[in-house]
Order: C-alpha cells, then structure tokens, then sequence
C-alpha cells in the first residue's frame, strides 16, 4: 500500500431481524468506529412506527411490557451494545475468561451515551402521546428479538422513592444555596435527559455488565460476539426490570403534574441532586447523543 493511501471505512452493520438491519457506523483503519448519521435508537424507532399493531396483545403486566420494551428499544438494539450482542458473528475467544474485559471503556461511554439519549427520547414520548406510546411498547415486545416479554418491576430500588414530594423535599431543603440554583439551571433545559442519565445508571451501568467490564483491557475484536446467551439473558432481565421501575415513575410523575403540583424540571430536581446516593453520574453528558469508540490493539 502506498504511504498516502487511505483505506476505505467499512460499515458496522447488526441484524435485528428479517426485517431490520441497523446501521451501528463506520469502522476506520485506525479502528476507530464512528456513530451512523442516524442513531440506532431512532433506527429502531422508525422501524416500530411502520408495523402493525400486535394481533394479540403480549403477555404479562402492562408495567412489565413497558420495562421490557424500554430495554430492547434503548440497550439491546437502540445502542452500541447490539454490535458487542450480535448473534450472527463467532464468539469471541476470551467470551469464558473473568480476567478479561470484554468492553473497552470507549464502548461502554458510547453504550451509556446512546441509551442514555434513546431514553430521554422514550420518556419525552410517553409525556407527550401516551397512545402512541403504548402502541411502540407493545410493538417493541412482539417485533424485536428479547430473552424476555415481560419483567417485574424492583419495589425496593431506591430510584423510585426520589419521585415522592416529601422526599424530593428533603433533598432540596438539605442542599445549598449555590449547588441548588445549578442543579435547577441544568433540569430546567435538559430534564428528560437528566432523568434518562440517572435511570441507565441504575438499570444498565451499575449492573452485572460489569462483570463483563471489569478486567485487564484486551484487543476487543469488532468481528467477534462478545457476551454469551446467558449473560445476555441476565443483563436484560436486570435492566428491564428497573426500566420498569423508571417508567412506573413516569406514570407517577404525570398524574402529579395533571394535578399541577409540580413542573417536569421539579420533579426530575432531585434525581440532579442524588449523586450522593449514587443514582446521577455528575460526569455523563446532557447533549451528546452518540461518540467516537478507538479500539484497543
């Protein structure tokens, strides 16, 4: 090859099913993988918009769906975690090795960002056309590939209580001054999202992909599926059944302001001020909606 040669990118594709294949970005020579002009989530969002109804309505309870749905559409096919999942590529020599990390730290920001973005999106839908978003709910759990259709919600996670206004008011009333009026200035132009950030967190991020995180960084093969069927199966159970939780507060939210106690921004107020509790991540981003991955070699 000459020196000034530039090698092609070629295109990161994932096959969801018959009907879908998503485009997950370019992978350069230099191995580093840039975003599809379109992210994944609304690939699959605009997939969902073209299909039918269900015939028959999914089992299990209508929060369960809901959690199910908000999984499939935001982690395991509206994110870089698909390409990392896909079925259709060998499995990766070190899938069976603890002291291998199996997702290098650029992956995981990209995973974190993309469906942190997606849900943002999910819940500003599910605040805007309730009917059509119990139309893609029930759609999601029929149409796209997932080891469950239904989950239970987890009652005793603390992301729930936050939603209560007597406990939303201890958390302002024991902040400062100063931290409170930045922790309003950021909810007051990116509530969704800020909701969206504390919810992947404690659904996705501080979970058992972890397990598949942690250990010494290896040259992570992009041709290679990286998680086993059970770990998968593992990963989605837990975080659709704390999606379930996040959209039962939703639910909860929305009644509150139809009875016009409290904004939007109010309510998600105290999910900015819980990094103490370790439910926000203080560093994840509020606009990013994808990012470059640079591979290890």
């Amino acid at each position: 090859m000459l020196p000034d040669q530039i090698l092609p990118a070629a295109p990161l594709r994932v096959r969801v099913n018959d009907e879908l294949t998503l485009d997950a970005g370019l992978v350069g020579p230099d191995k580093i993988i840039r975003p599809p002009g379109q992210p994944m989530f609304r690939q699959v969002l605009d997939y969902l918009m073209t299909k039918p109804d269900p015939a028959k309505l999914p089992s299990g309870t209508g929060i369960g769906r809901e959690g199910v749905a908000a999984a499939a559409v935001c982690v395991r096919w509206g994110s870089y975690f698909s390409v990392l999942a896909d079925r259709n590529k060998p499995p990766w020599s070190e899938v069976a090795s603890p002291e291998t990390s199996r997702i290098s730290d650029d992956e995981m920001a990209r995973i974190n960002i993309e469906a942190s973005a997606a849900l943002a999106h999910w819940v500003d839908l599910f605040n805007a056309d309730r009917s059509l978003y119990s139309q893609l709910v029930n759609r999601a759990v029929c149409y796209l590939p997932m080891p469950k259709k239904t989950s239970k919600p987890e009652r005793k996670l603390t992301f729930g209580p936050l939603a209560l206004p007597e406990i939303a008011k201890r958390a302002v009333d024991i902040t400062g001054a100063e931290r409170l009026a930045r922790a309003r200035a950021v909810v007051s132009e990116h509530p969704s999202r800020v909701f969206a950030n504390a919810l992947v967190n404690v659904a996705w991020r501080n979970g058992p992909i972890e397990n598949i995180h942690a250990g010494h960084v290896a040259a992570c093969l992009i041709d290679r599926c990286r998680v086993t069927v059970a770990e998968e199966r593992e990963l989605m159970k837990f975080t659709a059944n704390r999606m379930a939780v996040g959209m039962d507060v939703c639910l909860l939210l929305r009644s509150e302001r139809e009875r016009h106690e409290r904004s939007w921004p109010e309510q998600v107020l105290p999910y900015q001020l819980a990094s103490f509790l370790l439910i926000t991540p203080a560093e994840w981003t509020l606009t990013e909606t994808s990012r470059d991955v640079r591979l290890p070699r």
